[in-house]
């Protein structure tokens, strides 16, 4: 009989552990509170910020990972995006590395700038990107051709660089030239129909997360006990 209650208890804690892994796969799908799609959007940002960093390093080019900025552009802006390495032949011109994605449905990169979005009470005071260009940087590119984008007018583009040895490009924001650290918030959003020139809007202050980059190596992935609360 005592052989048998042990092993009942065994059985019980073997089952804890389980039921343990499976709470941590769904919290991990669930991350930030978005649901699915910001979980999945979230792990599919990471795997292309560590490819194009690891690109720049072995390469010596300087590599940026490019998000649609173009306002008049529903389908993409905020939610496709590429990997480009920089031309050794040419200044101006950037080599395409993927055929780009587009975030999963309703889930957007949250802009820099509070004035682009609209946000609900109880949005958390940092919850904005910062990209490895300072706010009065412009970056366009034209259409892809065999390959190449050449910077000039076209698409408008936000980006996150890393340079020649793979190390994070930070923008210098102040006049004591001070470097911010870039990083991506992405949020559950949807177009914003009552105001074009603001164009999106985000209804739920938990739906957040995002991903924290460092500048000479590694991630780290936020949640919404990660931004500070107004």
């Amino acid at each position: 009989m005592k052989s048998r209650k042990a092993f009942t208890l065994i059985e019980l804690l073997v089952v804890l552990a389980v039921m343990g892994l499976m709470m941590g796969v769904i919290g991990f799908s669930l991350l930030s509170g978005g649901g699915a799609e910001l979980g999945s959007s979230q792990r599919n940002l990471l795997g292309i910020l560590q490819k194009a960093r690891t690109k720049a390093a072995a390469t010596g080019l300087a590599t940026r990972v490019i998000i649609n900025a173009q306002t008049d552009d529903e389908e993409k802006f905020h939610r496709y995006l590429e990997v480009i390495i920089q031309d050794p032949n040419a200044t101006n011109s950037w080599m395409v590395e993927n055929e780009g994605i587009t975030l999963d449905e309703g889930i957007y990169f949250v802009p820099e700038d509070s004035t682009a979005s609209v946000q609900p009470d109880g949005w958390r005071s940092d919850a904005y990107s910062q990209w490895s260009q300072d706010s009065s940087q412009e970056f366009f590119l034209k259409d892809a051709f065999r390959g190449l984008r050449e910077e000039g007018q076209g698409t408008e583009f936000k980006f996150i660089e890393f340079d020649s040895s793979g190390n994070l490009v930070c923008p210098a924001t102040g006049s004591n030239s001070i470097s911010t650290i870039p990083k991506i918030v992405l949020a559950k959003g949807a177009p914003n129909p009552v105001d074009p020139s603001v164009p999106l809007r985000f209804d739920d202050p938990n739906a957040v997360g995002g991903i924290l980059l460092q500048r000479f190596g590694g991630f780290a992935v936020l949640e919404i006990s990660d931004f500070v609360e107004q």
